[in-house]
């Protein structure tokens, strides 16, 4: 028995086969097509909030994609940065404002921040005359309510390897150091 082959079946064949081949590459360039992301991308927000409050800053940089560190590690040596540096730690406090945006593998979050402004404690500190600065400065952050900030930051939350991280900007890295970054 004689085996025919057929063009046209060949040819649908090679055709179906390179189809396939560039779906793939095009499916392995073009990243996860389809994806259903577990936990709530809200908590990474407060997680890493409330590690920041506490002084926990190793676990503050475990929710926020590509930092290991906030710069806040390190307490100065000077008497008077040590005095705005816990002064600062103090003074932060933040509020969620409305829900989590979510859109697939990204989420958004409005947050209001309340930070101590180092310059203008600095500021108001050097302002006052017939003083020595360190006890000028001790006088001011007996009540540094007045020289906090607040602002509203979006926060960027992504889905990447399982887990919701938080994209940090440059404005709320400024803010978390008191303002001067």
């Amino acid at each position: 028995m004689e085996r025919k082959v057929h063009v046209f079946w060949a040819f649908l064949t090679i055709l179906l086969v390179l189809l396939s081949f560039v779906l793939c590459v095009y499916g392995a360039s073009g990243g996860v097509l389809f994806a259903r992301p577990s936990g709530n991308p809200q908590d990474a927000v407060t997680g890493f909030f409330n590690a920041l409050e506490a002084g926990n800053y190793d676990l503050a940089c475990s929710y926020v994609d590509g930092y290991s560190s906030l710069g806040l590690e390190n307490t100065p040596e000077s008497e008077e940065g040590q005095l705005l540096f816990s002064a600062l730690k103090r003074s932060y406090d933040y509020s969620l404002s409305g829900s989590c945006a979510l859109a697939g593998t990204a989420a958004s979050q409005k947050v209001l921040v309340r930070y101590l402004d180092l310059a203008a404690v600095d500021a108001a500190a050097q302002a006052v005359a017939g003083e020595e600065y360190i006890t000028a400065l001790r006088q001011i952050l007996a009540d540094p309510d007045p020289y906090c900030t607040s602002d509203f930051y979006d926060i960027p939350v992504t889905y990447t390897n399982g887990t919701w991280t938080m994209t940090l900007g440059s404005d709320l890295l400024s803010a978390l150091q008191g303002g001067i970054a």
